[in-house]
């Protein structure tokens, strides 16, 4: 049974080109920066929306190409096991990075608050790592015939 508040998938939309949006931003991110992204308003729940505070976690960026980051939420994460809470206020408010949640983001999607780009501390940096890369699989163990 059908629920007709839901409608029915549809097949795929002739494909356009997305825009190509200016960058706000100054410099290539660099690990470790907490910048805010604008997430897709068009998002389906439990995807992330909204702009929000990200932790940048991929290197060798560029200022006009995109990057691996780690979104962060003020909603309290007590049972989640793959979140970590920062040490750091965003914009006055407990954050938790919420590391089973990557996203390969275009850099025009990122912008900074005003002054210095704030940074996670190195210990809480690992533990974001260390979440994110157990939430990954491991590669299979290779047979010999």
């Amino acid at each position: 049974m059908t629920n007709e508040a839901d409608p029915a998938p549809k097949g795929p939309e002739p494909e356009q080109t997305p825009p190509r949006v200016t960058v706000r931003i100054r410099a290539a991110p660099k690990l470790r920066q907490i910048y805010w992204c604008d997430f897709p308003r068009d998002a389906q729940l439990p995807e992330m929306w909204k702009t929000r505070p990200v932790v940048i976690v991929s290197y060798k960026n560029t200022l006009t190409g995109h990057s691996l980051v780690v979104p962060t939420t003020t909603s309290p994460q007590g049972n989640n096991p793959w979140a970590c809470q920062l040490a750091a206020y965003i914009a006055g408010r407990e954050n938790w990075a919420v590391c089973n949640q990557p996203y390969t983001v275009a850099n025009s999607r990122l912008s900074q608050s005003h002054g210095a780009i704030p940074l996670v501390s190195e210990a809480e940096f690992n533990q974001i790592l260390e979440r994110l890369m157990r939430w990954l699989p491991r590669p299979f163990e290779r047979q010999e015939t």
